[in-house]
């Protein structure tokens, strides 16, 4: 029985934990466990029906219906080892996740059991209360399925699917579910719980008679009572007492002892009701008290037997009866009782005072005149329907004429007289050595012609045609014709053309006359000219030809391996050449590492060329661009090798002769192209124009050999420019020394006299001009060592960014301080003209609110208001992945959130690159409140139960 019952002992000043309250939830848990085990039964409880789906669309699909069912499983408990058996609860509630079942992975005509068992999942993980942790863990059922019917009692088995052909592909409705398995006696798959136990004591039946709204309680009288089922009383080691004026039993009935009848024993027909004992392959024993010794009812030998009562006092009662005396049996009427006899002996009793020469055992004549005798050669005759009980045999002399040989004989064989085994229920035609059907003609001059049809030889083979030595189960000399009249399939030694005469004939042909081939030749049913379909696995050990084309509707699936004749290979030298091949192979390299190689031989010539109309995909199933490689790709691999990454490899540093391309995310966050280090260090050239229309950084030095044309800002701490510098309508060459803190441009010779402003943007920039102020516009970087600060208000105050920087109209951006009543005073972040403006924030700290932060939120700024669905609202939270994660260059080593590109698209941004907290909160709202019906209908489902 398992551990000790221990539950916890509650007292003020108690120290609880997590323990002490999961062990009060498992003795309460085991504790209804057990009361399940052994006080009910494994199976159904109530409910869980298999039924398919209303919806034509999904029609492989079916869904199990609501309801509750017990197992019965042997746990062990993890702290003592020890093992009790236990039932579990098995839940179906509506919303279940496993439903509904798809069971498209099947084919027709194919059993599917369908099983429910016990499952435990922890659900509901919590950030807050739980640390991260799931903080529920949900009871509930898991739906299986499989071909093969499981066993034990962990499973409870619901029902089994066949799905079927229709025009419109495989189907499951409601003919396809059956509650009992495929075998010859239907056996049920449905199992329902009850009550258990070694005693059952009824001590009042009471079913009223009528219902209480046709009558009231007086109603309920004596003689209701009397019409009312049986009172039974049933304990262990007693009998099934009856106290009634009539039981009815409307099944069978096994009674293991002794069966006492204290009255007339009614059999009832269909249609009528006699009193009679009819008892077949079994013996009745009759014998009469001996009153001269009460204490033995049988002490020995006596007379005993059967009788026929017919009303008066016995004078003319019918009987049977063994005389022990005499040692036979006697029949007769009354006490007048003639011996039992037949044959010679019978012949001699009635000393053939009963019958004439022609009617004695020679010759046995019926009233309609037809006899059975012996001819004068010794031979049986009948001119009648020769007839032997069921339980007979007709036995056939053997070598010896003067005596019986059991192994020859013709006989019915069935229940309770097996031949070979198995009752055959019906006749058997059996002989020592095997035997011959066939027909005999008589010829004009006497002689006679047989000729053997069918025969069989002690092996058990049987021959069809002229009789010789029998080497199969079934040998034919000559065509076959099977299903004739319907759609006869048609065997033969040669060809014969039998399919082409009628649209539903076949013919297998084992022809080595004209065609030397087995033949198998389809009908021209389908109308597309005749057709062989194989249903199953097709082993083919020689070579397979294909005369016409070949179209496979699943798998083509070769040998797999590295030698001469594995995989797919093409017919060699198809340009007439020598030992060129082609080949598709797939193979092992070292351990379970494999390799799918596609190749050609034997020159340079022999190619492999990809012709897609579409594009042509690595790793990928739906490719964006003519070749689209999901990986790492390497090229001019064992000369020169180039190798694409999506992260730096470091593959350069592996030889002098690598160079990489990557588009790394991770560590640079940069589109890296490293050359060969064959010049000593790694080199990348350029040898045409190199335009660069965002910012350039330059790490290392830079030579410059041509013109360099900047659009952007050079951004750097020291800038030597040792060419020529010419802008706008300045005629003179100037060499220029730029540093960050200072910015000086002079003529050759002249350093560090000022000069003018060579930039232009829009904007202004201030530069001193001898001893003049002007301005100059701002087309590069510009750098601002101490507070900038910009006008206030709500105008044209701030700072206003340029208009329409994309070319459209109307979009500005702003940054503007301005009060808005009294001292209060709002910072304005903004942009315009339409949707596809943002704002972003980039803060590798976070960004924080030392206040509230609300949401606009009005109805009166929302269209098109309505209700999120619980459905879309739960396939949205199953699209969640929760993750931890750090930001690129943030101090917070560990965030928890989402994936921008994985969450449902309602839940994100247009880009996918941010996701809406105000969209999640609503999806988890809309779940809770849906799981909070669901609960108290589980809850009301208990209560329920629980006063039951």
């Amino acid at each position: 029985m398992g551990k000790e019952l221990k539950r916890m002992r509650y007292f003020d000043g108690l120290f609880l934990n997590a323990e002490d309250y999961k062990l009060d939830q498992d003795f309460y848990l085991r504790l209804q466990r057990l009361h399940n085990r052994y006080l009910h039964t494994w199976g159904i409880v109530c409910g869980l029906k298999v039924l398919p789906l209303v919806d034509q669309a999904e029609y492989m699909k079916v869904k199990i219906a609501e309801g509750l069912a017990l197992n019965q499983v042997v746990a062990e408990d993890p702290s003592s080892g020890k093992r009790e058996s236990i039932s579990q609860e098995i839940l179906m509630y509506e919303g279940h996740p496993d439903n509904p079942v798809d069971l498209s992975e099947y084919n027709a005509n194919e059993s599917i059991y369908i099983w429910v068992s016990y499952e435990e999942v922890e659900a509901e993980r919590n950030i807050e209360r739980g640390q991260g942790q799931e903080i529920h863990i949900w009871e509930r059922g898991k739906i299986g399925h499989g071909t093969v019917k499981p066993g034990g009692t962990d499973k409870i088995l619901l029902a089994r699917v066949v799905p079927r052909k229709q025009d419109n592909g495989i189907v499951i409705d409601s003919a396809c579910i059956f509650d009992y398995d495929s075998d010859a006696a239907r056996t049920p798959l449905r199992t329902y719980a009850g009550a258990a136990g070694k005693k059952l004591v009824t001590e009042k039946l009471v079913i009223k008679a009528k219902s209480e709204d046709s009558m009231d309680s007086t109603e309920l009288n004596e003689a209701a009572l009397a019409a009312m089922p049986s009172v039974y009383t049933l304990q262990e080691g007693k009998m099934l007492e009856v106290n009634a004026k009539e039981t009815h039993f409307t099944g069978a009935i096994s009674i293991a002892g002794d069966l006492t009848l204290e009255g007339e024993l009614i059999l009832q027909s269909k249609d009528k009701s006699q009193s009679e004992m009819r008892i077949m392959n079994s013996f009745v024993e009759v014998n009469s008290p001996n009153t001269d010794d009460p204490d033995y009812e049988f002490p020995g030998p006596r007379d005993g037997g059967l009788e026929v009562y017919r009303g008066d006092g016995g004078t003319h009662d019918a009987r049977i009866v063994w005389v022990e005396a005499d040692q036979c049996f006697k029949a007769g009427i009354g006490s007048d009782l003639k011996k039992i006899a037949y044959g010679n002996e019978w012949d001699s009793l009635i000393k053939y005072e009963f019958a004439d020469l022609l009617h004695r055992h020679s010759k046995l004549s019926s009233p309609g005149g037809l006899s059975f005798g012996f001819t004068g050669a010794d031979k049986v005759y009948s001119d009648a329907d020769l007839a032997l009980k069921d339980d007979k045999i007709l036995w056939l002399k053997g070598t010896n004429p003067d005596t019986i040989d059991s192994s020859h004989g013709l006989g019915w064989f069935g229940t309770g007289k097996p031949f070979a085994a198995a009752a055959v229920d019906g006749p058997v035609l059996f002989g020592g050595s095997g035997g011959v059907l066939g027909t005999r003609t008589v010829n004009s001059d006497g002689s006679r012609t047989d000729k053997p049809v069918l025969s069989w030889n002690k092996n058990g083979y049987v021959g069809v045609g002229p009789q010789k030595v029998l080497e199969d189960s079934l040998d034919v000399d000559g065509s076959v014709r099977i299903l004739s009249g319907r759609n006869p399939v048609r065997f033969t030694s040669a060809w014969t053309g039998f399919p082409d005469n009628q649209i539903n004939g076949a013919e297998i042909s084992n022809d080595i006359t004209d065609h030397k081939a087995l033949m198998i030749v389809g009908n021209q049913s389908a109308g597309q000219g005749r057709k062989v379909a194989v249903w199953d696995r097709l082993d083919v050990n020689g070579f397979l030809y294909v005369n016409g084309k070949m179209q496979a509707s699943q798998e083509i699936i070769p040998s797999a391996g590295n030698g001469a004749h594995n995989g797919i290979i093409f017919p060699a030298n198809p340009g007439g050449g020598g030992s060129d091949l082609a080949w598709i192979k797939y193979y092992p390299r070292t351990g379970e590492d494999c390799t799918l190689e596609i190749g050609t031989s034997n020159d340079g010539s022999d190619h492999i060329s990809l012709n897609a109309s579409g594009n042509v995909g690595v790793g990928t199933l739906t490719p964006a661009d003519k070749l689209d490689v999901a990986g790492e790709l390497r090229v001019l691999s064992g000369q020169n090798p180039v190798r694409f990454t999506s992260r730096w490899s470091g593959f350069t540093s592996q030889s002098v002769n690598n160079a990489e391309i990557s588009n790394d995310t991770t560590s640079y966050n940069s589109l890296m192209i490293a050359g060969n280090g064959k010049s000593g260090s790694r080199r990348v050239s350029i040898w045409d124009n190199l335009d660069v229309n965002g910012f350039l950084q330059v790490n290392g030095g830079a030579l410059i050999k041509g013109d360099l044309q900047i659009q952007g800002s050079i951004k750097t701490d020291v800038f030597n420019f040792a060419g020529k510098f010419k802008k706008l309508d300045v005629a003179e060459e100037f060499a220029a020394i730029v540093r960050c803190a200072d910015f000086y441009i002079g003529y050759p010779g002249r350093r560090g006299a000022p000069g003018r402003a060579l930039v232009d943007n829009g904007s202004h920039l201030v530069l001193n001009y001898g001893n003049d102020w002007s301005y100059a516009s701002v087309h590069s970087s510009l750098e601002v060592r101490n507070a900038l600060i910009p006008s206030a208000g709500s105008g044209n105050n701030g700072i206003i960014f340029p208009s329409d920087p994309g070319g459209g109209s109307g979009d500005s951006a702003w940054i503007k301080y301005y009060p808005t009543s009294g001292e209060n005073c709002v910072l304005d972040i903004g942009v315009s003209n339409d949707a596809g403006d943002r704002i972003y924030l980039h803060a590798s700290g976070g960004v924080y609110a030392n206040g509230s932060m609300y949401w606009w939120s009005s109805r009166e700024l929302k269209d098109n208001i309505s209700d999120i669905p619980v459905k879309e609202a739960k396939q949205l939270l199953d699209g969640l992945n929760p993750v931890s994660f750090k930001y690129k260059g943030s101090t917070k080593q560990r965030t928890l959130g989402f994936i921008a590109e994985e969450v449902p698209a309602v839940l994100a941004d247009p880009d996918q690159r941010a996701i809406s907290g105000m969209d999640i909160i609503a999806v988890l709202t809309s779940v809770m409140k849906d799981q909070q019906k669901a609960i108290a209908r589980m809850q009301k489902q208990i209560d329920t139960l629980k006063g039951a």
